[in-house]
């Protein structure tokens, strides 16, 4: 049976592995799941539509499944998804869709810190870490890897790509290509997220390949529609990477940050 402390509620309809820990306070509500080995720490709050991956940490006074803050909101079931081994640091909120039966989703190994904030209809990869105080706006996509620094605000809609490196108090108003580093009010890239990159196996070639497509796309002197064309052309390893940065170039509705000419 899960480990339930005498002080927290949790309504008959949820469903908790039998290895669950559930701390003082805390309140799990009808139609929520946690999976086995997970842990809900003091005063944090689950809501209808919340399922809870294996091994997650969910901290003090996180609140995953919360109404969204959205005008158009008229009700209507949705939920959140939060993946296997993801941590959920003190303060969190995660909420759901405003369309009925969607889903707000965070991937699996993630890192939410502390006050951080997940807006309706977000989408996170696997392995994402987002800092301290950041804020998502609806909508948001973060892909794999992604690691978004503290005070970090981003506007709805935006694709934050692959192992992209967003630094400290920026402001996100544009797509950001897959393997920047981005920083800035508004956030532009400053470059390949080397560090990053390196520590995600990335060898020399398929370096030498990402670099060559962010001087084609920011350097060149083509045209946006040009220097796709010379992507979609580029071969040899590295190339599939390159083909994930076309990917969201072509997805992009808002379009996409570009570096200033100094940078």
């Amino acid at each position: 049976m899960p480990t339930i402390h005498s002080s927290a509620h949790v309504s008959p309809g949820a469903v908790l592995a039998e290895d669950v820990i559930v701390g003082p306070g805390a309140v799990i509500e009808d139609g929520v799941t946690v999976g086995a080995g997970s842990r809900v720490g003091h005063h944090a709050v689950l809501l209808p539509g919340t399922a809870v991956g294996k091994q997650v940490t969910i901290e003090v006074g996180a609140v995953l499944g919360g109404v969204p803050q959205d005008l158009k909101y008229e009700g209507g079931e949705s939920g959140v998804s939060i993946g296997d081994r993801t941590i959920v640091r003190e303060y969190v909120t995660v909420h759901r869709c405003v369309e009925p039966g969607g889903v707000t989703r965070v991937g699996a190994d993630c890192m939410l810190m502390a006050t951080s904030h997940v807006a309706h209809e977000c989408v996170l990869g696997d392995r994402v870490v987002v800092a301290n105080g950041v804020t998502l706006a609806g909508h948001v996509t973060v892909g794999d890897g992604a690691f978004i620094s503290g005070s970090v605000l981003v506007h709805q809609f935006i694709q934050v790509g692959k192992l992209v490196m967003v630094g400290g108090a920026s402001s996100v108003r544009q797509d950001l290509i897959p393997f920047c580093l981005a920083d800035g009010h508004p956030a532009r890239p400053r470059g390949l997220n080397r560090v990053g990159l390196q520590r995600a196996g990335f060898g020399t070639t398929q370096m030498h390949t990402l670099r060559a497509a962010y001087h084609i796309l920011f350097r060149s002197g083509l045209s946006l529609k040009q220097a796709l064309d010379r992507l979609e052309a580029l071969t040899g390893d590295g190339a599939e990477h390159v083909s994930e940065i076309v990917a969201l170039i072509q997805r992009s509705d808002r379009g996409i940050a570009r570096p200033r000419q100094r940078d």
